[in-house]
C-alpha cells in the first residue's frame, strides 16, 4: 500500500494498519494521545475527564483493549505531571517506534489529531505538539489538514 500518493481513510486503515495486541502501537497511541493533552503544560481535571472519553473512543482501541489504554494514558498524564521532560521523553521514544510504518504512523496521527480537537479546535501548543509527532514519525503534516487548522478555536 503506497501512503504517499494517496491519503488513506480510516476504515481501511484501521484494518491494514493496527495489529491488534500489538504492545508498541498501543503505547504509541497512547503517547501521541497524551503528548497532545499536555502540550499547553498541564491538564485539568475536566480536560483528563474529557480526554480519557475521547480515548475511549477511539476506535483502534478497540484491537488493542480499551481499560489497559485508558489506564497507560492515565499513568503517562501523572508522568508529565510529575516531570514534563520525563514524560516527553519517554511518550516521544514510544512514537518513535512507528517511524517507518506508514500504516499505523498516520493512524496515530489521525487519532492525536482527534484529541486535540475533543476541547473544541486546535490551538498553537496541541498544533505544534502534532507536527513534532509528524517529525518523529517522518510524516508529512500536510497530509493532516493541520495547516487549516492553525485558525481554529
Amino acid at each position: 500500500m503506497n501512503l504517499s500518493s494517496r491519503r488513506p481513510t480510516s476504515a481501511s486503515l484501521m484494518t491494514e494498519a493496527w495489529t491488534p495486541g500489538d504492545s508498541l502501537q498501543l503505547d504509541a497511541l497512547v503517547a501521541a494521545c497524551a503528548l497532545v493533552a499536555h502540550a499547553d503544560g498541564w491538564v485539568t481535571a475536566e480536560e483528563r475527564r474529557r480526554l480519557v472519553a475521547r480515548v475511549q473512543g477511539l476506535p483502534a482501541l478497540g484491537l488493542f483493549g480499551v481499560d489497559e489504554a485508558v489506564q497507560a494514558f492515565e499513568a503517562l498524564i501523572g508522568r508529565f505531571d510529575k516531570d514534563p521532560d520525563d514524560g516527553e521523553a519517554v511518550a516521544e521514544a514510544a512514537i518513535l517506534r512507528l517511524r517507518g510504518r506508514a500504516g499505523p504512523a498516520h493512524l496515530l496521527v489521525a487519532a492525536a489529531c482527534s484529541i486535540a480537537a475533543a476541547d473544541g479546535g486546535f490551538d498553537a501548543e496541541e498544533r505544534a505538539a502534532i507536527l513534532r509527532i509528524c517529525h518523529l514519525l517522518d510524516l508529512e503534516a500536510d497530509a493532516f489538514d493541520l495547516m487549516a487548522a492553525r485558525g481554529r478555536r
